[in-house]
Parts: structure tokens; sequence; C-alpha cells
């Protein structure tokens, strides 16, 4: 689930030193860790919509991150040093993202790069106003796009290219930008960009469903071990059968509040969001192959008649806490709730209430899913959204705004005028059900500049990771065909 995700990278992902292979001239060499950042901010504009409104003329603080040790290192062109790769901040602080995009740190490296994370609007420091009217994917676009300007500006770099590097809705937002503001960037990399998700009226077209997300959650845990399933349920009926006394002091709660809606939501919404984390090390306190890892724990549990114990390490190992340290406070949002999670309080939770609405279901036991949920509008977007925003906006979630802004399914199947564009997706991240896949792909993509890669054995935007002694085969391949991509990009938009 996105609040899941970002939470861990939050809470591990930031402060791992993971050994690492990153490939400089040709070779490889090691790192012990990411490279560093400096912490900046731009001066950025409130309102990018309403030119002719007071709105307009108030800016606010935008932070960005930045490293620059290898511009000037070397020459692109007589008026450009190098190329500048942008991450497409998304939804969280954007110092969490910065170790997971070894790719792009490897590729400045190389080329003499400049790195920029700008952060996006109402996450992290970045908070433009208490009025979150301000707060949408066009006045995000619009903050990249000013900021571009910015930095060419600060570093002399008006005619160096710029390349966008996108995860999750960073990728949805690499592709939008690329999109709609191609004079601001030569090309991007959106890897697992659910951009499909947001298109629901072509779901059938392309084999996706509402309970696409959910299926391919359950199908990651049935082929880590045959009987994680089970064990899946057993734990459940477990701790539904548990008082909740008991169950807030074996996993560590802080009261019984985070036992709701159901005292087996918490554990099943740790479950829920391992396998977009399934990569092949460790990271931090997360094993490798997490999803194999937290089968095998659920199996000693039922053999060893502790399935409880079982299913409290699992939930901590989920959500990135300790059974012996601070307490777990509940979840204002997010078990219970939608898979993949929605509507909330939070800004990610205004954002499902407007345009990132995921209307996902579940099965149940009984047709093989981990826990049965089924999406209705009313209860499970109008009525939460309401609740969370109505007294002071009266939201209302538009699932299709994404689609009729900037075309949906529309833009992989090549049915808009769009290039240079590579699109990845991880076999086993439940989040590639609603990315754009080669199946769909127009004839002439590759000629347009359109690229799409499947890396079977990969989890959540695992390409954007930094290479790795344990990375998978298919993952190496990827970032080897990406990277000739992308420096193709670059070389003819030097050679114009």
């Amino acid at each position: 689930s996105h609040r899941i995700h970002e939470m861990l990278l939050r809470n591990m992902l930031t402060r791992v030193q993971v050994l690492c292979m990153v490939v400089v001239a040709g070779l490889f060499t090691t790192r012990i860790s990411a490279l560093p950042y400096v912490e900046r901010y731009y001066n950025q504009t409130l309102d990018h919509l309403n030119p002719f409104d007071e709105s307009s003329l108030q800016r606010w603080n935008h932070r960005f991150l930045l490293n620059d040790d290898f511009w000037q290192t070397s020459e692109l062109s007589p008026s450009c040093p190098g190329p500048i790769l942008l991450y497409t901040g998304n939804e969280g602080p954007i110092d969490a993202f910065w170790d997971g995009n070894g790719f792009m740190q490897g590729l400045a490296e190389k080329w003499g790069g400049l790195i920029v994370f700008p952060e996006e609007r109402y996450y992290g420091k970045s908070i433009p106003s208490d009025d979150m009217k301000y707060m949408n994917t066009q006045q995000v676009l619009e903050d990249y796009v000013e900021f571009i300007g910015f930095i060419k500006a600060q570093y002399d770099a008006e005619d160096c290219p710029v390349v966008a590097f996108g995860g999750s809705y960073g990728g949805t937002l690499t592709t939008f930008l690329r999109a709609a503001y191609p004079s601001a960037v030569v090309g991007g990399l959106a890897s697992s960009a659910p951009i499909g998700y947001y298109d629901p009226d072509a779901w059938e077209e392309h084999s996706v469903d509402e309970f696409t997300f959910s299926d391919i959650i359950s199908k990651s845990f049935d082929d880590a071990d045959e009987e994680c399933l089970q064990n899946i349920w057993d734990a459940t009926d477990a701790i539904e059968g548990a008082d909740s006394s008991s169950l807030v002091k074996n996993f560590n709660l802080c009261d019984a509040g985070a036992l709701e809606p159901q005292k087996s939501s918490l554990f099943l919404y740790g479950l829920e969001g391992l396998p977009q984390l399934n990569y092949p090390y460790q990271i931090g306190n997360m094993p490798a192959w997490p999803v194999k890892a937290v089968c095998g724990m659920l199996r000693d549990g039922n053999e060893n008649d502790d399935l409880l114990a079982a299913a409290a390490s699992v939930t901590a190992l989920a959500l990135s806490y300790s059974l012996t340290g601070d307490c777990l406070e509940a979840f204002v949002e997010g078990p219970g709730n939608i898979p993949g999670d929605g509507p909330g309080s939070d800004s990610w939770g205004w954002q499902s209430c407007t345009e990132t609405l995921h209307q996902f279901s579940s099965h149940g036991k009984d047709k093989g899913g981990i826990r049965e949920y089924v999406f209705d509008f009313k209860s499970s977007a109008i009525d939460p959204c309401q609740e969370a925003w109505g007294e002071d906006y009266g939201v209302t979630p538009n699932p299709s705004v994404f689609t009729k802004r900037y075309g949906g399914y529309k833009l992989g199947d090549g049915l808009v005028d769009v290039s240079n564009i590579i699109w990845s997706v991880g076999g086993l991240d439940p989040w590639g059900g609603g990315c754009f896949k080669h199946d769909y792909a127009p004839a002439d993509a590759e000629k347009r500049g359109l690229h799409y890669f499947t890396i079977p054995l990969g989890a959540h935007h695992y390409d954007l990771r930094g290479d790795h002694i344990d990375d998978t085969q298919d993952v190496r391949e990827v970032r080897e065909k990406e990277e000739e991509i992308i420096w193709g990009w670059i070389e003819e938009y030097v050679n114009r």
C-alpha cells in the first residue's frame, strides 16, 4: 500500500547502508552507501493555474535535494557540462527516496550529471499552505517545470538536457511531465507507474479488474510457499479468536484502537504491503525475499502451535516496529481500508479523495485471497472523503481525471503523441497490474521512443535501485538497456 511503502522508506531505507555495485567509466566499483546530498529550498509559486489571481504571486519554500559532485567533471557539449537527472518526487518526504534511487546516482557519476530531487508539495517540509485547494497533480507538474528553469539558471545549464526518473506515483508524474511538457525533459524512466489503474473504463480490454491488485498479492504468497495462504488464514482466525487485551500485549500495541476495524486488520495490512518490497537482498531489518521469509515464520509458528506469536513477529517486521520497543499507535487510515490505501485525512488521503482513488476489491479465503473487501463508491470513497474533508471542502473523488487530462491507457497504447518514455514493471509488484506493458504497445513503439520492460522477479520500482551484488539477472539486463536508451536521448539532444 502507499502508506506502508512510504512509512518503511522513512523508517529504514533512508539510513541503511547497503554494499552495492555502481558502474563508473565502464568499470565496476563498490560503494558502501548512496551519494551524499545537500538540502536546499526554492521560492516556488503557490498557484500556477490562476495567473491573474493574487495567489499566483504568493511563494513558498520548496525543498529539494541536490548532488553536484560530478558536475563539470566532463563536457557533454561546448555549452553543457552534463545532463540533469531529476527525480519527480512523490508522496512522502523527499529524503526517503534518495537511497532507493542508486541507478540515477550511478549514471550521474558516469556521465558527469547533476542530480536533483524536488519534493512533492504538501509532503515532508514542502508545505505551501494550510489550504489543500492548491494540492493536485497539475500544480505538482508545474512546480517541477518551474523548478527545472530555476536549476538551469543556477548552474548556467540552459542548454543541458533534463531526464526525469520516477517510481510508483512518481513514475506517473514522470510520464505526465514528459507527455504534457515535452520541452522540459528530453525523456523519462517511469518505473512501476500504475496509470492504468486510474483508467477503469479501459480495464477489461487490458485484462485488468478490481481484483487485479489483490490477486497479485495473494499469488506472491502462494508462489513463495504452497502452505502460506493457509497459514495466513489460520493466523487470521487465531487473531480473531483471541481477546483484545492479549493481542495488545503480544503485538506491542499502544491500545486496542490499533485492532480496528477488525482484530486481524493490522496483521493483514502489513502482509498486503510486503510483495511490493520483495527484493532479493536485505534492506535494514527487512530480510531478503521478505514474502518467503514471513511465509516461513508463519509455517514455523503453525507447526509449533505458536501462531499468534508468529503473527505478531510478522506484523512488526512488515510495519517496521519492535515488539520490545515503543508500542505501535493506531493507524489513522489504512487497516481494513481499500487495498493499496485510499481516502483519509493526510495528504495522500486528499489525493485519493480528488484524483488517485483506487477502486480495488479483494477476494477472501473462499476464493484464495488474503482478505475479503468489496469496493463500494459510496461507503469506500464518498463517505470517508466527506468525513475527512467535507466540512471544509466537500470534495468528491474523480477516478477518471488523469485519463481525461493526460490520456490513461492511450499513453501506453500509443494512441496519443508522446515519445521518449521507458515504462518498467516488476512481475512481483501488485502495482504492476496497472502499468503499461509491451503486449499493448504500438507496432512502431521503439521508433517513437516508447520502451516497455518487464522484470519477472522485480518488486516495486526495483530497477531504480542501485546495482547490488545479489541483484537478479533480469534487473541487470533491464538497467543496461535503460542506460543505453537514456544515453541515446541525451546524445540526440546534444546533436540536434
